[in-house]
């Protein structure tokens, strides 16, 4: 199996006119490259275009002698997460794929290299499912991250952690926008690629495999989406729940208060009996101290006997 790096102009043309399929693959191709590969390898215009300016969805172009196929990978950078987008040109004498960074493409380069196969979508395959792959540990690191908000909010929730949430609910969907999509267009460009002329397959319907992988990858980022939603409902009942727990406490504390309110009072004021009979400080404590003590324990022992109706 023959792997390019590089524009090659010669070795490409030797290449093709021995009828030898091979996969090149351009990391940041220049607008020199691509025109080269115009002409070289006969890719359309509109096609070209594309990829001189990126940022486009998910999608299958058909040019009759080959397609080119928009599939993103993904990845995460300095603790967030982004879709990498990867243009596949295919034909029945080559692949070409061109991505703006590195991803797992470049892990294949060798194992590729090393290997011959009898059926040119099984190495198709290897390329979609090495870009496919991209999204795996993407997941597994917003599902950690979705945990930890989760257990943090339920322990005390805090603001913070309503703006960590809806950056998660950005994150995934963004990558939902190119998920949804490429999981829709892909079954289409199965049949359409196996339709090319020149392109071999056996049997074992190779792209079906990347097909059902990236129906996973759909389902778990719509999983996940679900599960920030409900986590953003999760914040908001555990701070109202935080809240009437803080209302109870200044409602209890509030009764104490108006019953020592109360009892200072009545005793601040000057009848009769009180002076008759508080002629002392003894008398003072006894009488104040009582008052004050009675209605307190009383008090104390009704709300530890409610205490479950409000905890």
């Amino acid at each position: 199996m023959e792997v390019l790096t590089s524009v090659d102009a010669e070795r490409i043309r030797r290449l093709l006119g021995d009828e030898t399929f091979f996969w090149l693959d351009l990391l940041s191709p220049t607008a020199q490259d691509l025109d080269a590969l115009a002409d070289l390898l006969g890719l359309h215009g509109a096609a070209v275009e594309d990829t001189r300016e990126w940022d486009q969805l998910p999608r299958l172009d058909d040019y009759r002698d080959h397609v080119m196929l928009v599939f993103f990978s993904a990845r995460s950078v300095d603790g967030r997460v982004e879709p990498v987008e990867a243009h596949v040109y295919v034909s029945g004498d080559w692949i070409f794929t061109a991505r703006r960074c590195r991803t797992q493409l470049d892990a294949q380069h060798e194992w590729l290299a090393h290997n011959d196969y009898d059926d040119e979508d099984q190495i198709l395959y290897h390329v979609l499912d090495a870009l496919a792959d991209g999204w795996d540990p993407v997941i597994d690191e917003i599902d950690r991250r979705v945990d930890e908000v989760e257990a943090s909010v339920l322990e005390r929730p805090d603001k913070h952690q309503l703006t960590t949430i809806y950056r998660l609910k950005q994150e995934v969907g963004d990558l939902l926008r190119r998920a949804g999509p490429q999981r829709t267009s892909f079954h289409t460009a199965i049949e359409v690629i196996h339709g090319l002329e020149g392109l071999t397959y056996g049997s074992r319907e190779w792209l079906r495999d990347v097909e059902t992988h990236v129906d996973a990858i759909n389902s778990d980022l719509r999983r996940l989406s679900a599960d920030l939603t409900a986590l953003t409902d999760t914040f908001f009942n555990a701070n109202a729940n935080r809240l009437n727990r803080l209302a109870t406490l200044v409602a209890v504390g509030s009764m104490f208060f108006l019953i020592w309110t109360l009892v200072t009072g009545f005793f601040g004021q000057n009848f009769g009996y009180l002076t008759r009979h508080i002629d002392s400080k003894g008398a003072f404590f006894a009488y104040e101290i009582g008052a004050l003590l009675v209605p307190t324990v009383l008090l104390a022992l009704i709300l530890y006997w409610r205490r479950r109706d409000w905890w």
